[in-house]
C-alpha cells in the first residue's frame, strides 16, 4: 500500500528543517537557479509525487516557497495540508503559501506568446454575483482578443493570479467574458480589483476563505430510479467542497482522484442504508455520523470531511483521507455501532469494490 500523506508529510517537514539552512544559503549566494529548484524539488518529492512551486526572498527579507495547485481544487487541499503542518520555528525566517500571493504592482507588466500587457491594456468591468458569491468580470482587451483562446486565457489568469492572487481568483473569481467593444458601464483597473473582492466579501458577509475543505456548495441530481442502479447513482441532493472530484466520478472518470493517490492521498466516501430513517431525520442523522467520525480524524491529521449526500437509498460521507488505515479503522469502529441493514466505505471511483462494514 502507497505510503500515507501524512507520513510523507512529516517526512518532508523533517527533511526541510534539517535543509533548510543549506537552500538559504544558495538564496543568499544567488546560486544557479536550476540547481536550487531541483535540490528543493527532491526534498518536495518526499511529500508530492509532482509538484508546481516557486522560491524568493520578499521585500523584508524573508524567504519564501510558494506551492500553487495550478487552478485545481482538489490540489489545493493537498497543498493546505501542507501548510498547516508547517513547524512553527521555520515561520521566523520563512513564509510557506499553498497558492501564490498576490505581487502585482502598479505597472507592473506581462510579456508571453510574443505579446506584452500592461494594466492599461485591459478594461474590467466587475460584477458582484451574491447568490454564488463570486465576482464576475467582463474584459475589454484588444490585445488579449488578438490571441487564441486558450493563450488568452492562460495569460489572463497568470496576470489576475499577479494582482488578485491565486486563491481569490480561484475561489471568487466568477464567470470571465471577453467583449468586443467598451461598455457604458463602471470599470476598473486590474490593480483594484481584489480590493473590489474585499469589499463585496466584507459587505455581503461573504465566508473568508481558510480552509478548503470547509467552504461548501450544495447540489441536486436526478437519482437513477432503475434497476441496477450503483452506488450515489440514488442520490438527489448533496453538499460538497470539492466538485470537481463529484463531476469526475459522475462521468466515470479519475484524473484527481489518481493524482491524489500517487501523494497517498485517497478520496472515498462512507454509506449507509437510510430507508428505515424518517425523512424527515436522514440529513442531520448523516450529520451526526459525520461529527463522531471528524472528531476522531481531524484533529491528528487522518481525514476531513469534503460533505455528504442522501440518496432514496443510502446516505453517504464524503472525505479526502490522508491516513488510510487510521480512518478505516475509526470508521469501522464508529458504523458498527449502528444496525444498518448494509453500510460501507467506497473509494471515489466507479470501479472500486466496496468494504462492508457487517
Amino acid at each position: 500500500m502507497q505510503e500515507s500523506f501524512k507520513n510523507r508529510i512529516s517526512k518532508f517537514w523533517k527533511s526541510f528543517s534539517e535543509e533548510e539552512y543549506q537552500i538559504r544559503e544558495m538564496m543568499d549566494n544567488k546560486a544557479d537557479g536550476e540547481t536550487l529548484l531541483n535540490f528543493v524539488d527532491s526534498i518536495l518529492q518526499i511529500a508530492f509525487h509532482k509538484i508546481f512551486f516557486e522560491m524568493g526572498i520578499n521585500d523584508e527579507g524573508k524567504y519564501e516557497l510558494i506551492l500553487t495547485p495550478e487552478g485545481d481544487r482538489a490540489r489545493l487541499m493537498l497543498l493546505h495540508y501542507w501548510l498547516e503542518h508547517a513547524p512553527e520555528h521555520l515561520w521566523e525566517k520563512w513564509n510557506f503559501y499553498s497558492t501564490k500571493p498576490p505581487h502585482g504592482k502598479p505597472g507592473s507588466t506581462l510579456q508571453m506568446f510574443d505579446t506584452k500587457i500592461g494594466e492599461e491594456d485591459l478594461t474590467i468591468y466587475p460584477e458582484i454575483d451574491d447568490d454564488r458569491n463570486k465576482v464576475n468580470i467582463e474584459i475589454y482587451s484588444p490585445k488579449l482578443m488578438a490571441l487564441e483562446e486558450g493563450k488568452r486565457y492562460s495569460m489572463l489568469f497568470i496576470y489576475l493570479d499577479q494582482f488578485v492572487g491565486e486563491l481569490y481568483t480561484m475561489e471568487y473569481i466568477g464567470y470571465i467574458d471577453f467583449v468586443e467593444s467598451t461598455l457604458d458601464k463602471e470599470s476598473v483597473l486590474i490593480s483594484q480589483l481584489k480590493s473590489i473582492v474585499d469589499k463585496a466579501m466584507e459587505e455581503n458577509g461573504w465566508t473568508k476563505f481558510i480552509n478548503p475543505t470547509e467552504i461548501y456548495s450544495g447540489y441536486q441530481i436526478e437519482p437513477n430510479e432503475k434497476e441496477g442502479w450503483t452506488l450515489r447513482e440514488d442520490v438527489f441532493s448533496g453538499y460538497t467542497s470539492c466538485s470537481p472530484l463529484l463531476n469526475d466520478y459522475y462521468k466515470g472518470e479519475s484524473p484527481r482522484y489518481k493524482e491524489a493517490k500517487e501523494n497517498g492521498v485517497i478520496f472515498g466516501f462512507i454509506f449507509f442504508e437510510n430507508v428505515d430513517i424518517p425523512r424527515e431525520n436522514v440529513v442531520n442523522f448523516r450529520g451526526d455520523i459525520e461529527d463522531k467520525i471528524v472528531a476522531q480524524t481531524i484533529p491528528y491529521g487522518i481525514a476531513n470531511s469534503l460533505g455528504g449526500a442522501t440518496g432514496y437509498h443510502f446516505s453517504y460521507i464524503d472525505f479526502i483521507i490522508y491516513d488510510f488505515n487510521a480512518f478505516m479503522n475509526i470508521a469501522k469502529e464508529i458504523m458498527v455501532g449502528y444496525d444498518f441493514e448494509e453500510m460501507g466505505y467506497s473509494d471515489f471511483t466507479q470501479e472500486a469494490d466496496t468494504i462492508l462494514f457487517n
